[in-house]
């Protein structure tokens, strides 16, 4: 990178726009809530490093989305970290643009792989006018722009919130653009990394979610997993969304990495995310990624046969996957992952999680076994079958007397008969040459059978010995007839072993879902329920649409962020949500826990209402902070005035966001006493010894304020919670710093709050000028990487994929009314539109087409190669008149 003074205009607009990111970044850095010194400095870092690093970094921007929004501890809703981020990198790219050239030239047009097309522009750009025309329209609903940081849903500033994701997408495209024209493999490269990374995240999340708060295991409490994503605070479906994006994109990884230390990882962060999906209990999420995992295989297959099929007259076809296993025997892929389904599910109500688990061992032996290479008898092909279950039989009698006799030595059997069966495998990958061979590995696949059944006799205690007994013997019976002859079943003895990975992670899939069925209720509740629900959905849709009163509000929509006031003003009555408004100060504060009257109170002030809806537990409006340490003796004060009659209630919980564990709490009826400020004290009592959990496993302590009571309201001047060890809890207490720390949640009345369907939203917020610009981008980039000019590119499948994905659980939830999964969706959006395949490097003479080195780039040039070497740029470039020098080799 060489440092330049800029002179053309490009530079100059380039130059201008860095600065305003500059500015803007600092400026909303120094105001950050926690450490703003500390959050600055950090700010600056990362446009340094963008400076440096603008062709990697804006690529990689969604990697982070997951675990960058921190509004439960800064109290932020309309700005938020996202925000600083793209900033940052988006002032330390444009700066560069302009004070720099880079090393290298851009490629050749031909070989480019982002570009988007004119009329592709002029959609965007009159679909971000209309996003602009919401965001004023919000503005004008709610009465004018007021600006502030501590506004809520039904402020003016929710319409800044709501419509700013577009905006930052648009920021980044032109780094985009610039980055792809030096090296358009970063496209590929990058663009993987960012969204395999969004999963593994997202899932990881999920993960360490269920694993403190209810176990891995149970499927039966009614506790729905939300990960890093606070906009679920009052419900929606932004889990669901990261994960119909990002699923596609972890699987065409699996399909197409030939490294097996990278597939393994692969395979791994699929089951994290099958594991996140399960645990959504959303049935928008079970039809959504299926969906989008189907597109993304046809259009991943459709490749393939393209590029086995499209010869060329000067040399090899165009393109070629390496390490090619054949074709994918589709018929006995399905039929073992059908059988496994089968076994699971009538072997779980007698063994449980452990017989799963045993049973999945069994079927990695069976994937493991190594094709026949010898060409010995046919009749001593089927003896060896027919002997084959006789140790198996022996096993499991002897195991039988001996279960209750050895402390946990079923699995330890099971185990070690699996260790054995896959070592086997591993010794004879290159063929099984004689038949002692062939038969020690059908005995001891079938001796593992024998494993998974004593691990579900011993789980059972016995029980239904005799169904696992047959289950686990037409298993084996299966087995045998597709080994009577060598023709049947050849296709997957022979598959690869990346086809035999992917089939054994589907079987164990199948037995998560079991599981998740069998073992929980809940899941059978939800789905129980389907009907009901989708009635109360086409009743919220109604309701919502009826709220378009106008020609004008029909045509350019209510406006951005506008529904949850729209909603709460001209929605049913009695579903009237709670709300909280910062009142501002009026002199000098009040010290916290001293009455005043309602004329001499000066402070700030937080007005808290409770919904008109039926209220319980689940249903309160909930004002909440963060807290560290919660030990001894709790105690709260909190200084209030009311001028109706309510409940007041003070809580500390073990609680990620929603659903809390264990709590202590107190409730105290408020009398109005003629509208004047008192002081309100609870002993919350005593808390448990492990409250908040091991350090090691620290469960999330929150404190929180509500109103059990329809309708009431409330005017805090203050809250101070404090215990025996620690003493005062919380910070910001008086509200002198705003809103800083205090978050809010509705943890189970949520429709009010949504629109609860991505085409209506969008029809709400723009109304149908909207709806068309936007359904017209959805369309093209669909077309452009499913038929159209992208349809070749390697990223093609899965941005369909999770386009098709995030489309499907729109359907049902409204998704971009929370910033930053709209960021996640406009980006993946653009990046369809701008795809494009450029052209094809042939494989040369003396090209392995095993070379792991070109893995799933191979239908681009490797860039970060000498790109002038390559004879086909030098003649393109010669003919551009461009002077070149000498090759280096």
């Amino acid at each position: 990178m060489k440092l330049v003074v800029p002179k053309r205009s490009s530079s100059f607009a380039a130059l201008a726009t860095g600065l305003a990111c500059a500015v803007a970044g600092l400026w909303l850095s120094r105001h950050y809530p926690i450490e703003p010194i500390a959050m600055t400095a950090l700010w600056a870092a990362i446009a340094v490093a963008s400076f440096f690093g603008w062709q990697m970094l804006p690529l990689l921007v969604p990697a982070l989305v997951p675990v960058i929004g921190f509004a439960p501890w800064t109290g932020w809703i309309t700005f938020e970290e996202l925000d600083l981020l793209v900033l940052a990198v988006a002032a330390g790219g444009y700066l560069a643009l302009a004070l720099s050239t880079p090393s290298r030239r851009p490629v050749p047009w031909r070989y480019r792989a982002l570009r988007w097309r004119a009329a592709v522009r002029v959609l965007m750009a009159v679909f971000g006018l209309s996003v602009a025309i919401a965001v004023w329209r919000g503005f004008e609903h709610a009465g004018g722009l007021q600006f502030s940081f501590w506004q809520g849903f039904q402020e003016p500033m929710n319409s800044l919130r709501a419509g700013k994701s577009f905006a930052l997408v648009l920021l980044l495209l032109p780094l985009w653009q610039k980055a792809s024209d030096l090296r358009p493999s970063s496209v590929l490269r990058l663009t993987r990394v960012a969204w395999v990374a969004v999963l593994a995240l997202t899932a990881l999340g999920a993960l360490w979610e269920r694993w403190i708060y209810t176990g891995l295991l149970d499927f039966s409490t009614d506790y729905r997993t939300t990960s890093w994503f606070w906009e679920m605070n009052v419900g929606g479906a932004s889990l669901d969304g990261a994960l119909a994006l990002s699923v596609p994109f972890t699987l065409l990884w699996a399909l197409r990495e030939r490294r097996p230390g990278r597939f393994a990882l692969a395979l791994v962060v699929l089951l994290v995310g099958f594991y996140a999906c399960l645990t959504t209990f959303s049935r928008g999420v079970y039809l959504a990624v299926p969906a989008g995992m189907a597109l993304c295989a046809l259009l991943w297959v459709a490749q393939r046969r393209m590029g086995l099929d499209a010869p060329r007259p000067d040399g090899p076809p165009a393109y070629v996957y390496p390490g090619n296993d054949g074709s994918v025997p589709l018929g006995w892929s399905v039929g073992v992952i059908a059988g496994t389904a089968l076994a699971a599910w009538l072997l779980f109500g007698t063994g449980g999680y452990r017989a799963l688990l045993a049973l999945a061992g069994s079927v990695a032996v069976l994937l493991a076994m190594p094709a026949s290479r010898a060409a010995w008898p046919r009749g001593q092909t089927r003896a060896l079958l027919v002997l084959a279950p006789v140790p198996a039989v022996l096993l499991a009698l002897a195991g039988g007397l001996l279960i209750d006799l050895i402390p946990k030595g079923a699995y330890v059997l099971d185990g070690a008969l699996v260790l054995l069966g896959l070592m086997l495998g591993w010794i004879w990958r290159g063929g099984l040459t004689q038949p002692a061979q062939a038969f020690a590995l059908a005995a001891c696949w079938m001796a593992t059978l024998a494993g998974a059944g004593l691990v579900a006799a011993h789980w059972g205690g016995g029980r239904n010995l005799g169904m696992t007994a047959a289950v686990l013997a037409l298993l084996a019976v299966a087995w045998i007839a597709t080994q009577w002859s060598p023709r049947v079943g050849s296709d997957l003895r022979t598959a690869g072993w990346r086809i035999r990975g992917l089939v054994w992670t589907a079987c164990l899939l199948v037995c998560a879902v079991v599981a998740a069925l069998g073992g929980g209720a809940y899941i059978g509740q939800r789905m129980s329920t389907g009907q009901q629900d989708f009635e109360g959905r086409l009743d919220h849709w109604r309701t919502g649409l009826g709220l378009l009163k106008t020609m004008d509000e029909w045509l350019l929509g209510k406006g951005s962020g506008r529904f949850p006031a729209s909603f709460a003003n001209g929605g049913p009555f009695d579903e009237r949500v709670g709300d909280y408004r910062l009142n501002p100060p009026r002199a000098e504060p009040l010290p916290i826990g001293m009455a005043a009257s309602a004329e001499q109170f000066p402070g700030p002030t937080v007005t808290l209402t409770s919904g008109l809806h039926q209220m319980g537990n689940g249903e309160m409006f909930r004002l909440s902070q963060r807290l560290p340490n919660v030990s001894g003796d709790v105690g709260a004060t909190v200084v209030l005035r009311s001028q109706f009659q309510t409940r007041l209630r003070v809580e500390v919980c073990e609680k990620f966001l929603l659903y809390p564990l264990r709590c202590i709490d107190r409730e105290v009826e408020i009398k109005p006493q003629g509208g004047g400020w008192q002081t309100v004290q609870l002993a919350l009592g005593h808390a448990p010894d492990d409250f908040g959990g091991p350090a090691w496993a620290p469960r999330r302590l929150t404190a929180s304020v509500t109103q059990n009571w329809r309708g009431g309201v409330l005017e805090i001047a203050s809250v101070a919670i404090v215990d025996s060890v620690h003493g005062p809890l919380l910070r910001n207490g008086d509200f002198s710093d705003g809103l800083a720390h205090w978050f809010f949640s509705s943890d189970r009345y949520h429709m009010p709050f949504h629109m609860k369907s991505l085409p209506a939203h969008v029809l709400f917020e723009q109304g149908l000028f909207g709806l068309a610009l936007w359904s017209a981008l959805l369309v093209t980039a669909l077309w452009r990487c499913a038929l159209g000019a992208a349809r070749r590119h390697p990223l093609a499948p899965a941005v369909a994929g999770g386009l098709l994905g995030f489309l499907v659980v729109g359907l049902f939830d409204s998704l971009i009314d929370a910033p930053r999964i709209a960021f996640l969706f406009y980006t993946l959006l653009a990046l369809g539109l701008g795809l494009r395949t450029p052209s094809r490097k042939p494989m040369r003479e003396g090209d392995s087409p095993d070379d792991s080195s070109l893995g799933v780039e191979t239908e681009l040039p490797d860039f970060d190669t000498d790109l002038e070497d390559a004879p086909e740029v030098r003649r393109a470039m010669a003919a551009a008149g461009v002077k070149l020098a000498p090759p280096s080799r």
